[in-house]
This record gives structure tokens, C-alpha cells and sequence, in this order.
């Protein structure tokens, strides 16, 4: 009976930590995010933001490049940062049946305002995922712009082409119409599904 209960004791620690690590928040996860994937956010930054929603504050700080960093939503799960007037980060933590959840990341840049939008997985502890795992994105290297639906997780990814188009010996040119492709989150899978 002894040897019994010396192994439950010993599993019980190891048993609440894989807890605490299905329950982080974004939140605790977002201040842990490596400065290389935001390098205009330290460590510093990061936790200002956090703060200064708990303290009824408005979310921005000054960053690392002496300009301000404004976080727009902040919840348990989804984050929106505009990170300067030319870029912008969406961080969403995505839940898998029996695993660990997720980090997507929705990484955005603006040319004379047309973005520019790459998506990446991580761990919680920051590894890097392969993306093809959880969403086959278009394949076109054309200007995109992707966004998550922070309720519904449902993925948008529209390419937009930078190229005009002229017809029909016309001179005027045709702006094409952008192309949309929607994905659906599921847990069971672990991954975004094409929505027809």
C-alpha cells in the first residue's frame, strides 16, 4: 500500500503542471513571447501592456524604437497589437482535444496601405510548428491579408494580386477581384479545414 501511495504523490506535482500548462492564458503566454518574433516589444513592453489593462490603463506603451505600440484586445485567448503604423500582430490560442493548445500568430505589414500577412504556430513555450499542419494556405506569394475571428476561429486569408490586368485591347486597367479563402478551426483535428 505504501509503494502506491509514494507514486501518487509523486505524480500529483508532475500531474499539476501539465494542468497549468493546458490553462495558461494568453495573457502569461504573450509576456513569455521570445523578442525576436516582436522585436520591437521587450520584455518591459510586454508587460506594460499587460498592466496597464489591469489597471484600467490605455493598453500602449513606448517601444523599443521610440515610437508607441498599442494593444487593441487582450483577452484570455486573443490578442491584437498594433505594433507600429506599418505593422500589426494577432496572436490567438487555439485549443486541441487531449493536447496541448496552440499558438497562431497572424503577422501583418502594410505597403501604401495594402498588408502584407504571413500566419506561424508555436507551442506554448515558443517552439515553431510547421504551418502546413494546421492550414494549407493558398499557395500564391501575392499580397495577403489574413484574420481570425477571435469567437469563432474562423480563418480568412484573401490574396490580393498586385498586378493590373488589361483586356480586350482596353488601356484602362482592371483591378482583379481578391481572392478569398476561409478556414474552419476544428480540435478534433488539430487543424484549420478549407470551408467550400
Amino acid at each position: 500500500m505504501k509503494p502506491i501511495l509514494h507514486i501518487i504523490a509523486l505524480a500529483l506535482p508532475l500531474w499539476g503542471q501539465g494542468n497549468l500548462l493546458h490553462a495558461q492564458s494568453l495573457k502569461d503566454i504573450f509576456f513569455k513571447m521570445p523578442q525576436e518574433l516582436c522585436p520591437a516589444l521587450s520584455e518591459y513592453n510586454r508587460l506594460e501592456l499587460i498592466d496597464n489593462q489591469k489597471n484600467n490603463k490605455p493598453m500602449q506603451t513606448r517601444n523599443v524604437f521610440k515610437t508607441f505600440s498599442k494593444m487593441e484586445a487582450l483577452t484570455d485567448d486573443y490578442a491584437h497589437l498594433v505594433v507600429s503604423k506599418n505593422s500589426e500582430k494577432t496572436i490567438k490560442l487555439l485549443n486541441r482535444s487531449e493536447e496541448p493548445p496552440i499558438i497562431m500568430v497572424i503577422s501583418t505589414v502594410f505597403a501604401d496601405s495594402i498588408p502584407d500577412a504571413s500566419v506561424s504556430f508555436y507551442t506554448t513555450e515558443w517552439q515553431p510548428l510547421d504551418a502546413a499542419r494546421f492550414v494549407s494556405a493558398p499557395t500564391s506569394k501575392d499580397f495577403r491579408h489574413i484574420s481570425v475571428n477571435p469567437e469563432t476561429n474562423e480563418l480568412t486569408i484573401t490574396t490580393h494580386y498586385p498586378l493590373s490586368l488589361r483586356f480586350n485591347n482596353c488601356d484602362q486597367p482592371q483591378k482583379p477581384h481578391p481572392l478569398t479563402n476561409t478556414y474552419r478551426w476544428s480540435a478534433d483535428e488539430a487543424r484549420f479545414i478549407h470551408q467550400d
